[in-house]
């Protein structure tokens, strides 16, 4: 550019001169309505020929020519540039990390060596070297890039690198705190209204936003002995997908949202929110760092519950037992099936039964027992009425699993390299592992710091219509106690709430300002034959009327995934090749 500069210094005179003469002579030639006029005046400059014209476009070329050949110049030289910052910012940081490795691996120089070097800096580095040949005119950088790499770091250069090292987001415009269904539901609607948005995702776990059903459904049932590490599973209609919602590639770096030009979703894995500074817009992470917000959801989930005996028995057996909610839960249990003789689960509820029947259908396979243990009369005796309960129970037996029906722990001991659980009643049960499978607690750590509510009956943070908490807060999924127009305020704990809650709180985070009044429906397969569908509060104290249907070959599961590709939102069961059991739970719906 500054080549340009200079030849156009030279050329602006000139051209301004050529400039002048041409419209003198337009002038005394008196152009009029287009037409040439029969006698033209004689018009030239002091060392041209007769005429001038001729004159002019001589020059006009040549400073048209000067022109053409200082862009393409110009254009030249920034590719140039382009191309060796490039070429320096590579170099740069293969030297951090070269520097990094060397930091790590050489032992640090003695004290007297760093105050010579600090005496006497660069005493070699400034002397020619008599013997090596001298650099090249055009790559002094790449040269002393090199020098720089060989020779080791000191402090400053250390806090250098450091500091020129991409840093996280100090600030986010949307902060979603938890990296589960809801989260990432949220993020999904917050692009989608404001296309532009930086959107900053916090998680504690080490994984991106994943859905949680498959882990206790069809996982267990894929042919795939990777499947532990490929995290990919077939629905029942035979469509393979993975359990993540989108691959790394859909993602921005952290430490490159504040520049993304089109903003974009940032995760920030294994990090956990341990302060709410509701006034100052901020939180703060287990590692002291600082993020300020202008809108935040608050989507923590769920922990889940252990019984108190077994978190009183001691360390052996706590290592024995997994409180199943997960990857790494997913991945525990895997190995421990493949790896052991006995697994009891305790609890009767979805997740109980369905880990019941898969770990069932596999102990035909590796000789595996399976027992499964709960305090009602039958499997999912606290939702279905006692018919459908038992006719369950049946259902699970068949798949290999030992029922203990009215059965409530009364200790768990380790004796004899095996698990003792002792009941009430005063049976004794000896097993390898123990899966607790007896709910959900809301995650409201926060609650605290962030002066938010908690709801005494249900648990979880209370929200308004809009799913806000606070000001600039909003809460969805698991953690948010909302009120239900039709059934009062209440607690939901099921996929399909955390996708339309964390879809409407990122509507209303951009301005939105919509209610909540949807009906969520769940559901739960006992492997892919039996399937359970329901919406509103599902409950067997409350009267239950039951309509029954024939069934067909279509009513399973697996057949209904494959024609309609999705659930449909009502409560059914379905048996394969026999009946189809069809109810409605009409008091707890609000519909009569």
């Amino acid at each position: 550019m500054l080549t340009c500069r200079a030849v156009w210094k030279k050329l602006a005179p000139l051209a301004r001169a050529s400039s002048t003469v041409c419209r003198q002579n337009v002038r005394r030639a008196g152009w009029n309505n287009a037409r040439t006029p029969l006698c033209v005046p004689v018009a030239h400059m002091s060392t041209g020929p007769v005429g001038g014209g001729g004159d002019n476009l001589k020059y006009a070329l040549l400073v048209g020519a000067a022109f053409v050949s200082g862009i393409t110049y110009a254009v030249i030289t920034l590719k140039g540039d382009q191309k060796r910052h490039v070429e320096r910012m590579t170099e740069i940081s293969s030297r951090k990390q070269k520097s990094a490795s060397q930091i790590q691996t050489e032992p640090p120089a003695p004290l007297e060596t760093i105050l010579e070097a600090a005496a006497a800096p660069d005493a070699e580095a400034v002397a020619p070297s008599e013997t090596a040949e001298p650099p090249p005119v055009d790559e002094p950088l790449a040269e002393a890039s090199a020098e720089e790499a060989a020779a080791p770091l000191t402090d400053a250069g250390v806090e250098e690198a450091a500091d020129s090292k991409p840093s996280l987001p100090s600030h986010a415009p949307y902060l979603l705190i938890g990296g589960g269904t809801a989260s990432f539901a949220a993020a999904r609607s917050i692009r989608a209204r404001d296309p532009g948005a930086k959107v900053l995702i916090v998680t504690d776990e080490p994984d991106l936003p994943y859905m949680r059903p498959p882990l206790s459904k069809e996982l267990w049932f894929s042919d795939d002995p990777s499947v532990t590490e490929t995290l990919r599973f077939k629905q029942w209609n035979g469509k393979e997908r993975s359990i993540y919602f989108q691959p790394p590639s859909f993602y921005v770096d952290a430490e490159e949202l504040s520049g993304a030009e089109n903003g974009g979703v940032a995760v920030l894995t294994g990090r956990k929110v341990v302060h709410m500074d509701v006034r100052g817009n901020k939180v703060k992470l287990d590692d002291d760092m600082e993020i300020s917000y202008d809108k935040c959801l608050i989507a923590t989930g769920g922990v889940p519950r252990n019984l108190q005996v077994i978190e009183r028995a001691g360390e052996e057996v706590i290592k024995r037992t997994t409180v199943f909610r997960k990857i790494d839960d997913f991945k525990s249990l895997d190995k421990v099936s493949r790896n052991t003789q006995s697994i009891t689960i305790i609890g009767g509820g979805f997740l109980g039964s369905e880990l019941a029947c898969a770990l069932g259908r596999r102990s035909t396979e590796t000789g595996l027992e399976v027992i499964q243990m709960f305090p009602e009369k039958g499997n999912m005796g606290k939702v279905l009425p006692e018919y459908l309960s038992n006719w369950t129970t049946e259902k699970v037996k068949k798949e290999g699993v030992k029922v203990i029906r009215e059965a409530v722990v009364k200790s768990v001991s380790f004796k004899d390299d095996k698990l003792e659980i002792k009941l009430k009643d005063g049976r004794v049960v000896r097993t390898d592992h123990i899966v607790a499978a007896v709910g959900l607690e809301p995650n409201v750590d926060l609650a605290k710091s962030a002066g938010l509510e908690v709801d005494s009956d249900f648990g979880g943070y209370r929200v308004n219509a809009e799913l806000q908490a606070r000001s600039n807060i909003w809460v969805a999924g698991d953690a948010s106690c909302f009120y239900d127009i039709r059934l009062g305020r209440r607690r939901v704990e099921h996929h399909d709430h955390a996708v339309v809650s964390g879809r409407l709180a990122g509507e209303n985070m951009t301005g939105a300002n919509k209610p909540y009044w949807h009906q969520s429906m769940f559901w739960s397969d006992l492997g892919p034959d039996v399937g359970y569908e329901a919406i509103g509060i599902v409950d067997s104290s409350l009267p239950t009327v039951g309509v029954f249907a024939k069934a067909t070959a279509k009513d399973t599961p697996k057949a209904a995934t494959e024609e309609s590709g999705r659930r449909a939102q009502c409560f059914n069961i379905l048996d394969d090749p026999i009946f189809c059991f069809f109810f409605l739970l009409v008091c707890c719906i609000g519909f009569v």
